[in-house]
């Protein structure tokens, strides 16, 4: 089978800064309260004529630089986002239009905070196709305009920005080794916005009520996180041969420090072999991923012929990694 790798990747993040002194403005919380319980001291968040397909734009285009293609030479684009322009249509068909990527097939992928993992594993599999060449594997989210910003338990974790990669053949020995993807939709509501869908239109009542917004059971999620962490980087290391002694980094989902940290010493992996960039950003969801690969190749935390894993957990409940030789 062909060898299918990462060929060129770009980020963007607004210049928006959201400082945990300034939320404290806005809720009844604390720069110290948010940085030990969670590990972030600030995170970017748009303007208000600011989109996703904005801020995807922007990082698929540094990604299609750094590969050395043009936009007509993507074949098809694969967009993780829980934080859409709009409902309908998808936010990969919004993007396609601004790159003119004029020969690209393109479509939304909803897995949340895993949302990259399970979009670069479908971008792999496109691209050992020989009918694809390309594809463009983005992960991008605007989580400030569907936040609560009232809501202390939410509005405090997360940021905007988009990561993106191209897929393409690789050198042989190289590339995406595996993937494992799992879910437990017995788990969907702890993590949802529950208004907006056919289950509950929106409403005068559900407006009311605030069930237009993001909500998070944040007990259940670390409950859930600090086991699907470490299990998805062993699961994905079993598939392709490989054992944790090989890891040279985990991008695990920027989440949580301390979810972070707690898998990582059930990994009994050292914190040098992860990388971390919440404590600027906040959690950006299914872009965090992304952003954080590309800023840990760009600071040569990542050299050509390691192992990195990337690992994600979230709402869904999914969980998932991908294995590749960088």
């Amino acid at each position: 089978m062909v060898s299918v790798g990462i060929s060129g990747m770009g980020s963007y993040v607004p210049p928006k800064v959201l400082t945990n002194d300034d939320i404290a403005k806005i809720v009844d919380t604390s720069d110290e309260w948010i940085t030990s319980r969670i590990g972030i001291k600030e995170r970017r968040v748009v303007e208000e004529d600011v989109c996703t397909s904005d801020l995807a734009f922007l990082a698929s285009e540094r990604a299609l630089e750094d590969a050395g293609i043009k936009a007509e030479d993507v074949d098809m684009i694969v967009l993780a986002t829980s934080s859409p322009d709009v409902p309908m249509s998808s936010t990969a068909g919004i993007l396609q239009g601004k790159l003119g990527a004029v020969n690209a097939g393109a479509f939304d992928l909803a897995a949340v905070c895993t949302g990259y993992v399970y979009a670069l594993d479908v971008g792999a599999k496109y691209a050992a196709d020989p009918n694809y060449e390309n594809v463009l594997v983005v992960g991008a989210e605007v989580y400030s305009k569907i936040l609560n910003w009232e809501d202390r338990t939410t509005c405090v974790f997360f940021g905007d920005g988009a990561g993106a990669a191209v897929v393409s053949e690789c050198d042989e020995g190289k590339g995406i080794l595996a993937s494992y993807l799992k879910a437990d939709g017995r788990g969907a509501e702890v993590i949802e916005i529950p208004a907006g869908g056919t289950k509950r239109p929106i409403s005068h009542e559900a407006i009311n009520e605030g069930l237009q917004y993001f909500h998070m059971d944040g007990k259940a999620v670390w409950d859930f996180a600090i086991v699907a962490l470490p299990e998805a980087v062993r699961a994905v290391l079993a598939r392709c041969g490989r054992t944790l002694d090989d890891v040279d980094m985990v991008i695990s989902h920027q989440s949580n420090i301390n979810i972070i940290s707690t898998g990582m010493e059930a990994l009994g992996l050292p914190m040098e072999k992860t990388y971390t960039n919440l404590q600027r950003y906040g959690n950006m969801a299914g872009a965090s991923i992304p952003v954080a690969l590309h800023e840990a190749v760009q600071e040569g935390k990542i050299k050509s012929g390691d192992l990195v894993v990337l690992a994600g957990y979230g709402g869904g409940l999914a969980w998932g990694a991908n294995a590749m030789i960088w």
